[in-house]
């Protein structure tokens, strides 16, 4: 074995693990700006995130939901339960097929979320203007390229 080889291998787990702890705290941070500005919704991150991506696409079945969020189907389906314990979403069966469960965000709710609505993009605006715009391109070809890496390792049966 090549000792400097070894060191080559070594130093890539480093770096991947150092890049998923990058994102994590992304995420985690992404969570806390958004769970504080919401606190009186009483919804998580992850929650509001769900919650987002109803509001944006409509009724979807749990398996899309996660895909879309990148999340596991038993973590969608956990936020889910406890976001229709708050009637905040609600599930329905598919007419066609009884098996298909879809979600969706009540009416009730989705008075309030509308109001938030613009909030909710204003945030997010925010954060992408104290960026300049050389460090945004660096983020979204670094974001494109990490996912197109990561898409090429899903095709590979990984």
């Amino acid at each position: 074995m090549n000792i400097l080889k070894g060191r080559e291998d070594m130093s890539d787990v480093e770096d991947g693990i150092k890049l998923l702890r990058t994102i994590k705290r992304v995420m985690k941070n992404a969570h806390r700006i958004m769970g504080r500005r919401f606190k009186e919704l009483n919804l998580t991150g992850p929650q509001l995130f769900v919650v987002m991506n109803l509001m944006r696409h409509g009724k979807m079945k749990i398996s899309d939901l996660g895909e879309k969020m990148s999340l596991s189907n038993s973590t969608v389906s956990g936020i889910i339960d406890r976001l229709e314990r708050q009637n905040v979403v609600k599930r329905t069966r598919s007419r066609e097929d009884r098996r298909i469960v879809y979600v969706s965000v009540t009416p009730e709710f989705k008075k309030i979320a509308d109001a938030k609505h613009e909030e909710v993009d204003r945030i997010f605006q925010s954060m992408i203007d104290v960026a300049t715009p050389e460090e945004m391109d660096i983020i979204s070809r670094g974001l494109y390229t990490l996912e197109k890496v990561m898409n090429r390792q899903k095709m590979n049966g990984e």
